[in-house]
């Protein structure tokens, strides 16, 4: 018998690899989008709070936030009264390439969950946040 775990490994490396096929052309990775996603709903003052939102240490989502930086997707400006802490935000070019990652990402949940039904989805989608809750 087969690990439910094993399963869920599965169809998580599945995703996975339809999200960065679909993201390719635009030069992102799925990480890419996601710190981009995470900051579409405003500046954002804690960089370590957006990696471990993501699941990326310290250096890593530095060395994201740089390369994001210098593609002039995010800015980075000094917080006000606290020049040691940077905000971050999306600048136009950043929001305009995370709302195209989203129309693609989203052909891609559906080439994945297509042969679901729309009641099955929602089950899935139930079941998976109830596990996200008892995870963390």
């Amino acid at each position: 018998m087969e690990r439910t775990t094993a399963r869920l490994r599965s169809v998580l490396c599945r995703a996975e690899q339809l999200d960065v096929r679909a993201l390719a052309d635009l030069g992102l990775a799925p990480r890419h989008y996601a710190l981009l996603d995470l900051l579409q709903d405003g500046p954002v003052a804690r960089q370590h709070e957006i990696g471990a939102a993501i699941g990326l240490d310290r250096s890593t989502t530095a060395t994201l936030v740089r390369r994001l930086a210098d593609r002039g997707l995010v800015r980075r400006t000094p917080m006000p009264g606290n020049n040691r802490v940077l905000v971050l935000e999306l600048t136009e070019a950043g929001d305009a390439l995370r709302a195209a990652g989203a129309r693609l990402l989203g052909d891609s949940e559906r080439c994945l969950l297509g042969p679901l039904t729309p009641d099955e989805r929602d089950q899935l989608r139930h079941v998976l946040d109830r596990l996200l809750e008892v995870a963390s």
